[in-house]
């Protein structure tokens, strides 16, 4: 009875062991960092437009932010180019639901980067797409403004540069061939056995 646990454990850690294969950890792919912040009125959108360079698979963005009425704000995403609306999510998240967002939406003057994370990866095609991030707020916002420092990888700012802006995406990781060889050999050969020893 210990053996057949022991090599029940064995398979779970292998399985465990290959979702590691898989993994993906998103990075920063667009850095606008604001040089000043401004009030933005109520119910008034502030956008930041972007282009691809490459085909980029985006996970979540923020802008530089507080929002001193706790009123709902709104994040969006649309194709300039052709007039949908990618993606857009109004929440109001003053506790931190760390599903949601990367920190709680901060008050009065206490300004900072607040990530919303997308609920499905959104693929943004490279080409001569323009795309709007877009910020606002049912009530006024305190946003981050003018940036200058950009940190890119497949994504440029274009046009005037109006919103504090960062976007992290997923990096396209394929499996190595010979991890996975070497987990199907090693998984049927720990099933063959088990077998063995639980069905003599």
């Amino acid at each position: 009875m210990q053996t057949k646990h022991r090599l029940l454990l064995s398979l779970f850690v292998i399985a465990c062991m290959s979702f590691s294969i898989f993994a993906r950890a998103d990075s920063l792919v667009l850095g606008l960092d604001n040089t000043s912040h401004g009030t933005l009125g109520a119910n008034t959108l502030l956008s930041q437009d972007v282009q691809m360079s490459a085909n980029t698979t985006i996970d979540g963005f923020a802008f530089f932010m507080s929002d001193p009425s706790g009123a709902p704000v709104t994040y969006s995403i649309s194709d300039l180019t052709t007039g949908s609306t990618l993606f857009s999510e109004t929440f109001d998240d003053t506790t931190l639901d760390p599903t949601l967002t990367s920190v709680a939406i901060p008050a009065v003057s206490q300004r900072a980067w607040v990530e919303l994370y997308l609920s499905s990866p959104l693929t943004l095609d490279a080409g001569s797409d323009v795309y709007a991030f877009s910020i606002s707020g049912d009530g006024a916002l305190d946003v981050g403004e003018n940036p200058t420092t950009s940190t890119e990888d497949g994504l440029a700012g274009v046009g005037s540069p109006e919103a504090g802006l960062r976007v992290w995406g997923l990096p396209a990781v394929a499996p190595e061939p010979t991890p996975l060889i070497l987990l199907g050999s090693g998984m049927l050969a720990l099933f063959g056995a088990m077998s063995g020893r639980i069905n003599p």
